[in-house]
């Protein structure tokens, strides 16, 4: 199985698509991580162009992830390569200037088709799992995201989420407290896992400045060929129109 591909990079970032569940930063398990893989890579090619050894190096050592999705989704994660970078980055996603889109594959259409789902939720840290509560709850943090019926194959449906606000495995509670979970996340409620060991959670596309020229980036991240049904929606699945 691919671990991961580069989509994009230049010397102040570098935004890599997860494709195999493995934590994107390094996590109490041990298991190596997406920022120790890409670490070796750039320390790699330095070693490779002596000439650019010593900026390279820092580079490579100095990589750190601005923001993580769940170590079973897959999809596109933003790393920065210098300090500057990283705070910007990460000022970025708190002010909600970055824009992520996912796509996730549940086991039964939402009802309404599309809309806006409004939460509090509280993370149990020791068994990490997330319960959801309702709104007006004066318990646990506002979660909220925005749907739509994207497509569906013959048995599952693919719906597109926006997020407003980044909770731990937001997409995941919300989307099963509706009815509706994400194929292979047995902790949510799916019947069964994913011969792949991912989930079907994918974050398809981060649109965001570039820390340093501003410059407005648009990035999209294929979905992970060991798991075949993305194919699916790959190859044009029926729209809810259709």
């Amino acid at each position: 199985m691919e671990l991961y591909s580069i989509l994009y990079e230049d010397e102040d970032i570098l935004v890599a698509n997860k494709l195999a569940p493995i934590p994107v930063q390094p996590e109490k398990t041990g298991d190596r991580s997406l920022q120790d893989m890409l670490r070796e890579e750039l320390a790699k090619r330095a070693q490779a162009v002596q000439a650019n050894f010593a900026t390279d190096k820092a580079a490579a050592t100095g990589l750190e992830a601005a923001h993580r999705i769940d170590r079973r989704a897959s999809g596109a994660v933003v790393f920065a390569k210098t300090h500057i970078a990283l705070s910007t980055l990460e000022a970025a996603f708190r002010d909600k200037r970055v824009e992520k889109d996912y796509l996730a594959c549940v086991e039964r259409d939402p009802e309404p088709p599309s809309g806006r789902l409004e939460h509090r939720l509280a993370w149990d840290k020791r068994r990490n799992v997330v319960r959801v509560l309702k709104a007006d709850s004066p318990q646990g943090k506002q979660a909220i995201l925005e749907y739509r019926i994207a497509g569906r194959s013959e048995r599952y449906c693919f719906v597109e989420v926006k997020l407003i606000t980044g909770r731990h495995h937001q997409i995941r509670a919300q989307l099963a407290a509706i009815g509706c979970p994400i194929r292979g996340d047995l902790k949510y409620g799916a019947r069964r896992s994913a011969p792949s060991g991912l989930i079907m959670l994918h974050a398809r596309k981060l649109v965001l400045e570039q820390p340093r020229t501003r410059a407005r980036l648009e990035i999209e991240a294929p979905f992970p060929a060991a798991e075949t049904l993305w194919a699916a929606f790959g190859a044009g699945a029926s729209s809810p129109d259709a």
